[in-house]
């Protein structure tokens, strides 16, 4: 069951990755511009319409088949009158059953935003929709106004694949669920060489992370763990006998690169937004999300600094592709899953740091001297496949995930070794 606040997080996903593909939205009276929130109010109407309980709205919108299988999803689109027109996008065309796409509440968003644009014949975009009187009246609009465009809300409950209500008991160390502001789940402190280095002499002492903690970084095509103590021991020895002091600028963000910001904290949560059910939650805020085009980012394995635009421009050429691939590889083991939110994480929103404008002048345009260049940032990406849907009971809640923890599992040991006279060229 999605309210009004997750319905228009979805409708802001649909709106981002349909002007990701140069579509220009109508406004007027039966169309739905969702740059407009009187307009998005509408839409989300329409959805409680579908949905609503005898005359009245519920609050909610509901993930059911209605019409006997055929109308699908919050918005209940008819998949065999609109395939058509929604296979002319990339994102439906992974599906060999469009109603397995329209299942999918933010492909459901999309279909409906094309729908509510829709400007051929008679039936004009809202018009498409036979509750849509329904939904004009005054109390399904303030219905659907109980949204903030400010806020992300966490459900509170959900509905199971057969139709009951499961209710999502709140993080026991905490009152309920906290609202968390969703610009701030991209925002990360700008690194200066002074951080960097600073960073870089704590890993030489092998105190950069916590002992007890588990981290995750991505090679090789997979999400590797290991403890925080195997890291820091490795970083130890790889910087035993290099003085910090005597590294240029270009050296000291490079070895940063390669071998401190890889690491990510492994928990159910990301930039202080917890993961909720599978972690799509936080795959769909990434998503529909970009770096401030102002700022600037550095390149590991380019060795050079960007502006936030060419970010935004690198990255969201591979959302489409990496949000398909992370719903087609719902896993049923837990940490699998989990490990299918972190891939997404690490080949879009991590690859970059954020950096002061001293980086920028200490790097220049030209690699470092000496230094080699490190294994390509963009692995290769296998090619999606037909995988089995995780089970109702998957991770309903975040307090399961929480609980899932990698110590039963093998860690691989760090090989021993000291590379960094050989990467420095000294």
């Amino acid at each position: 069951m999605y309210s009004p606040q997750q319905l228009y997080q979805f409708i802001q996903y649909a709106k981002n990755y349909l002007e990701l593909q140069d579509v220009q939205f109508k406004s007027g009276d039966n169309f739905i511009d969702p740059n407009n929130e009187e307009d998005v109010t509408k839409l989300i109407s329409i959805a409680l319409a579908e949905h609503r309980d005898g005359d009245k709205p519920s609050g909610f919108a509901q993930n059911i088949p209605g019409d006997q299988g055929r109308s699908r999803g919050p918005w209940q689109i008819y998949g065999s009158t609109w395939e058509s027109v929604l296979r002319e996008y990339d994102v439906f065309n992974s599906f060999e059953d469009i109603n397995d796409a329209l299942d999918d509440p933010g492909l459901n968003a999309i279909a409906a935003l094309l729908v509510a644009q829709y400007d051929v014949g008679e039936r004009q975009g809202l018009d498409n929709w036979t509750t849509k009187d329904i939904a004009s009246q005054q109390e399904f609009l303030d219905a659907a106004k109980e949204f903030d465009t400010q806020l992300i809300e966490n459900p509170e409950r959900i509905q199971n694949p057969d139709g009951t209500i499961e209710e999502i008991p709140a993080e026991p160390t905490a009152a309920g669920f906290e609202r968390t502001q969703a610009p701030q789940i991209l925002e990360q402190s700008a690194k200066s060489i002074a951080n960097m280095a600073s960073e870089l002499k704590l890993a030489s002492k092998g105190q950069l992370l916590k002992n007890k903690e588990t981290y995750v970084s991505f090679t090789g095509n997979q999400v590797r763990s290991m403890v925080g103590e195997d890291i820091n021991n490795m970083h130890k020895n790889l910087l035993a006998g290099v003085n910090i002091a005597d590294l240029s600028n270009r050296e000291i963000a490079d070895l940063y690169a390669k071998n401190i910001h890889p690491y990510l904290p492994y928990d159910a949560s990301y930039r202080g937004v917890d993961m909720q059910g599978n972690g799509q939650n936080i795959v769909d805020l990434l998503q529909g999300k970009n770096v401030s085009p102002n700022d600037s980012f550095y390149v590991p394995g380019e060795q050079k600094v960007i502006s936030g635009d060419d970010v935004n421009k690198r990255v969201n050429l591979l959302k489409s592709y990496m949000y398909q691939y992370f719903l087609n590889k719902k896993e049923q083991e837990p940490l699998s899953q989990l490990n299918s939110v972190y891939e997404y994480i690490f080949r879009t929103a991590h690859p970059y740091i954020k950096v002061t404008d001293d980086v920028m002048g200490a790097i220049g345009d030209e690699p470092a001297r000496g230094i080699p260049a490190p294994s390509d940032t963009f692995e290769p990406m296998p090619l999606p496949v037909e995988q089995a849907e995780a089970a109702p009971t998957f991770l309903n809640n975040l307090e399961k995930i929480l609980r899932v923890k990698p110590q039963g599992s093998k860690v691989r040991k760090p090989q021993e070794r000291n590379a960094v006279s050989d990467f420095l060229n000294r």
